[in-house]
């Protein structure tokens, strides 16, 4: 069995949000507030109005299909600094970005996620410092690109112009939808990837959701379920898209230390609609 932590912020609306990138990449933080845990994931990530994929790594069921169009735009800039990309080529929905850091800094892209490198990230060797990719829709009118950043942080950006278009989740033999959350909804299996990024499978949208806290609807119970999930990760299991053969195992929480512990779901009842 193997196992992924990750650690989500407790906000309801966004339980079925997942959230995975590739290990020993920079942080990259969304507009949506979730919090990266250990800084292993792998696969995933949403964005505003749909999922970019990492470079090198699967893409399941429901994830886009990005077909670069003309040429790459490469850039390096210190502080914000906005680049001329050219009129878009006919086809064009949106614009692929490639991010790294070459100093210390948090670097905002245009759809309000970000990639921070600290200075342990810039002295790791190889450094950990991207690139951080996302995928942004067109803006109708506008060709160019600002990146945001303090005034003496550096950085380079590929920037290419895609066509893209989002694929139809899987259905398995039982009837489950598989693949990953993108603008028509979460499917009933969602994807993720373990054994640093060697096996793919998926996890149960309602587990996911149960393990995160996703049914915690007042203060109240955001504060208790933060409590406990200080000392405590949640094990569910990982399945192959038929939804019954367990493959692995994901952790659901960063806990850790002496007092730190991992329960399965079956323990949960805060958080959870139904034990």
């Amino acid at each position: 069995m193997s196992t992924l932590e990750m650690d989500p912020v407790f906000t309801a609306a966004l339980r079925e949000a997942l959230v995975t990138t590739v290990n020993n990449t920079p942080r990259v933080r969304r507009r949506w507030r979730w919090r990266l845990g250990t800084g292993t994931f792998v696969g995933l990530t949403l964005v505003a109005g749909g999922i970019a994929v990492a470079a090198g790594v699967f893409s399941p069921p429901g994830a886009p299909i990005d077909t670069s169009l003309g040429n790459v735009v490469s850039a390096t800039r210190t502080g914000t600094a906005t680049i001329a990309l050219g009129a878009p080529p006919a086809g064009a929905t949106s614009l692929s970005l490639a991010l790294r850091c070459l100093s210390v800094g948090t670097f905002y892209f245009p759809n309000g996620s970000s990639m921070s490198c600290n200075a342990s990230d810039m002295s790791h060797q190889p450094p950990i410092n991207g690139p951080a990719n996302e995928v942004v829709p067109l803006s109708p009118g506008v060709d160019t690109v600002t990146i945001r950043t303090s005034a003496n942080a550096s950085w380079t950006l590929r920037v290419a112009y895609v066509n893209q278009v989002t694929t139809s989740w899987g259905v398995n033999a039982i009837g489950e939808t598989y693949g990953v959350t993108n603008q028509q909804g979460t499917p009933d299996l969602i994807a993720v990837v373990i054994d640093q990024g060697q096996t793919q499978g998926y996890v149960e949208s309602s587990e996911l959701n149960c393990a995160s806290g996703g049914d915690v609807t007042s203060p109240a119970e955001a504060l208790a379920w933060d409590k406990v999930s200080q000392n405590r990760n949640v094990s569910i299991p990982v399945y192959e898209s038929d939804g019954t053969t367990v493959i692995g195992t994901f952790i659901v929480g960063n806990a850790t230390g002496v007092n730190a512990s991992t329960v399965p779901l079956s323990s949960l009842s805060l958080g959870c609609s139904t034990p």
